[in-house]
């Protein structure tokens, strides 16, 4: 069970059966029900960190991962790991002020694993709750790891794409939020077919990710940005309703007892302190995409710097004006 501002939260099932590493060399294999990725990038696919033929518009570039075919869009510097740290925050709140939404019951001795650490929020969260749990975190870039990191806590740089051989049945709950700007169309079933080598037999999963393709009560400057992410998404061939198809996806993986629970934010102070950090994690976040927008030329809709800043000091005003709603959605099996 989980969800963002207006998001999804989709929970694989419930792991049956185990996979033997003498099938691991080829990982899909043993996941019949896993549909095999498609070798085809969406027409119009340009790789993050290379401008398509239009002017690149000059402004001020913070900083971004830069991991090797990496697609995340993202900035990973201070300014978003504070900004990690609210959306972790607001998320509990959301649900029900609970950092566990799977059915895992965790001790001392339990395994966890948190792809795509961040700021390491939720894995800091989770070592304070259990205390003695071993929890290996991964992410793509290591910018943000919590430094030191949390006692039993083990942090790589790594992609979920290739987790090791050696880390097959090893998890108790596996955990991954945030990557509905991160993985390809075709990347996803990959990923959740790793996701699910690694977890126990019994074990868990629960992934918390956000509809960023449908907001409620928005104006025109928040249909202007969105119509710009559509077609950055697009450009890159990523999924911005990935939380429309994600349980299923789940299922096919070979999680059992899947449930999904989608949960809408209103992004305005009328909805109180959620509403407040709802909103300030949405502007935010959508001004962190000011590089790979303005790499790509505006998208159609801007011409300058001082233009894209201006839409979105709009479309902070309208969600406060019209009480937007963005929706989460959170997964677990």
């Amino acid at each position: 069970m989980n969800t963002t501002l207006a998001a999804r939260l989709f929970t694989p099932g419930l792991r049956r059966g185990s996979v033997q590493a003498a099938a691991i060399s080829r990982p899909l294999a043993s996941l019949s029900g896993v549909p095999r990725p498609s070798t085809h990038l969406p027409q119009g696919y340009v790789p993050l960190g290379q401008p398509d033929a239009t002017r690149v518009i000059p402004h001020t570039i913070r900083n971004h991962q830069s991991a090797p075919k990496a697609e995340y869009l993202l900035p990973s510097d201070k300014v978003e790991a504070d900004r990690l740290q609210l959306q972790h925050d607001m998320f509990k709140t959301l649900y029900d002020n609970k950092n566990l939404l799977s059915g895992a019951r965790l001790t001392k001795d339990s395994q966890v694993l948190d792809s795509g650490v961040g700021s390491g929020a939720w894995l800091t969260a989770i070592s304070k709750e259990v205390p003695g749990i071993h929890i290996q975190g991964i992410d793509i870039e290591d910018n943000l790891f919590p430094r030191p990191a949390p006692k039993n806590v083990k942090l790589n740089r790594m992609s979920v794409l290739d987790l090791p051989l050696s880390w097959t049945n090893r998890f108790d709950l596996v955990h991954q939020r945030g990557f509905v700007l991160g993985l390809r169309r075709e990347e996803w079933p990959v990923a959740l077919a790793q996701l699910y080598r690694v977890t126990k037999p019994g074990g868990y999963i629960q992934i918390l990710d956000g509809n960023l393709s449908r907001a409620r009560n928005v104006g025109p400057a928040n249909r202007m940005q969105n119509a710009m992410l559509a077609e950055l998404c697009r450009r890159r061939g990523l999924v911005l309703n990935v939380t429309d198809h994600l349980a299923d996806m789940v299922r096919a993986a070979g999680f059992r007892g899947v449930k999904e629970d989608a949960r809408n934010i209103v992004m305005s102070s009328r909805n109180g302190k959620l509403g407040r950090d709802a909103w300030t994690n949405q502007y935010l976040a959508f001004k962190g995409l000011k590089t790979p927008m303005l790499k790509a030329g505006g998208l159609n809709h801007v011409q300058t710097e001082g233009e894209f800043d201006q839409m979105i000091e709009d479309m902070g005003r309208e969600w406060e004006e019209k009480g937007g709603e963005w929706i989460r959605c959170r997964v677990r099996a």
